[in-house]
């Protein structure tokens, strides 16, 4: 698996809990992360209104501010291709030039 960004991690972690309320391990295999890292991930989730815990259930879901971060995630991504799907460039086929200002 490649390396995520933060903001990938957490966009995978919300996009486990989309559609309903999910137990932890389940967030955890869909998001593809450790448990350390979920455990990290979802108190930031929630403490910034992302995510929504249930404590009567124990079950966490994305809230509406997630669904958002969801969105802005997705627009990026299609704006911003990854790297690995850019053009390569060779850089025997630019010229450099100096000017002097002087």
């Amino acid at each position: 698996m490649k390396n995520r960004s933060e903001i990938e991690i957490m966009a995978a972690i919300l996009n486990a809990a989309v559609s309903n309320w999910e137990y932890k391990t389940t967030i955890m295999i869909n998001a593809g992360v450790s448990h350390s890292q979920l455990t990290r991930y979802l108190l930031t989730a929630v403490d910034r209104k992302l995510m929504e815990y249930s404590e009567v259930t124990g079950l966490y879901r994305t809230a509406e501010m997630g669904l958002i971060f969801i969105k802005k995630h997705e627009e990026m991504c299609r704006i911003f291709p990854a790297i690995s799907d850019l053009p390569e460039v060779s850089h025997s086929n630019y010229v450099v030039e100096e000017s002097i200002n002087e």
